[in-house]
């Protein structure tokens, strides 16, 4: 199994009586662990994807920026609703044009209102005047009614005018508000095309730039809450049987090579890479004051499996060929029956005693 280096502040390394080429075994604690590396990620680590095929119209975050939710972070222009914007342009500008006593449809109505009420008014002068010359016996009765007949036609004529010139102005009217309400409704779905952060963090991350062709799911923006951490790693196959969540794991970091950083296991993937013959598995990272983390950092860990009291332990290097040490006074190696190991030291179950004194 293998151990992650640098952990001896750890791992209660007190060492044994040695003299660099001998030694005695001693009794101490001692921890096993499995080794694990992999990357820190901000906790709440996302990223957006693109919602709609386009092109990317704005940019308006850059990589180490903070965000609020709610903050945009990139525009997508989408071709056809753009067409559609400008088709409900256009159809604004005519419904408002129709809807207008000056347009097409009304003023030709008005024209007929205005000509039957030219007509009403003419039939009306007659039937008053056809009436008198009646009552003085200057004209027939068949006059007359022709003259009330004229009138009542032109006057039902003068008022059909005027009601579909309202009907209509009223539908053209209704016609223009339509209109606008779907240009609204489509200008404000643009909004859509405005990607917004879903959480207050900082941004890992800016992947496309303004021009670029984006589709559904294209990732866009990282982003994620640089205050908290996890770290995501890779465990040999042969040791994820020994992990379960809230087992205790030591991280040591390439960027701060003299701390130690501590977790515990959040999280097993339930998943073997075929290829890397691993799991993923997720921990918690305790972030200490004044240590500045990036998103990708690598991290070496030890996962913390068991620990053991007064066990009789000796150095790994006095251990040849898995089993073997040689002894001070004795010239064939002896055999031991080992236990949990640590970064230096072995425990011995069975072939050694404290009052041995095994050399290299």
């Amino acid at each position: 199994m293998k151990q992650l280096l640098n952990l001896t502040l750890i791992i209660l390394l007190a060492g044994c009586n040695r003299s660099g080429q001998e030694t005695q075994p001693v009794r101490k604690e001692i921890t096993q662990a499995v080794y694990a590396s992999g990357k820190l990620y901000p906790i709440g680590h996302y990223t957006v994807f693109s919602k709609i095929p386009g092109y990317v119209e704005r940019v308006f975050v850059t990589a180490g920026q903070s965000v609020h939710r709610g903050d945009p972070l990139v525009s997508v222009r989408n071709e056809t609703n753009e067409m559609n914007l400008e088709s409900a342009r256009n159809l604004v500008e005519l419904a408002k044009l129709q809807a207008s006593q000056h347009g097409p449809v009304l003023s030709g109505l008005d024209q007929e209102v205005r000509a039957a009420k030219a007509r009403y008014l003419l039939d009306s002068t007659n039937a008053t005047r056809t009436a008198s010359l009646w009552q003085q016996q200057a004209t027939s009765r068949q006059q007359l009614d022709q003259a009330q007949t004229q009138f009542e036609l032109s006057k039902s004529q003068y008022q059909r005018a005027k009601e579909n010139y309202t009907s209509n102005r009223e539908r053209l009217e209704v016609e223009y508000r339509n209109a606008v309400n779907q240009l609204e409704a489509l200008t404000a779905n643009r909004s859509e095309y405005r990607i917004l952060s879903v959480l207050d963090g900082k941004v890992y991350d800016v992947i496309p730039e303004v021009g670029d062709l984006v589709n559904a799911q294209t990732p866009l923006v990282e982003i994620g809450d640089s205050s908290r951490f996890e770290v995501e790693l890779a465990v040999d196959e042969t040791d994820i049987a020994l992990l379960h969540t809230g087992q205790p794991v030591v991280y040591a970091i390439d960027a701060y090579r003299d701390s130690v950083f501590h977790g515990v296991i959040s999280e097993i993937i339930p998943r073997v890479n075929v290829l890397t013959k691993s799991s993923r598995v997720k921990a918690t990272f305790n972030l200490s004051p004044g240590v500045q983390l990036y998103t990708g950092m690598s991290a070496e860990a030890n996962i913390l499996i068991s620990e053991k009291k007064n066990a009789l332990v000796i150095p790994k290097e006095f251990v040849r060929n898995g089993n073997q040490v040689r002894l001070k006074g004795e010239d064939q190696p002896r055999t031991i029956r080992k236990g949990i190991e640590d970064l230096q030291f072995i425990e011995v179950l069975e072939g050694l005693s404290e009052h041995d004194t095994p050399v290299k």
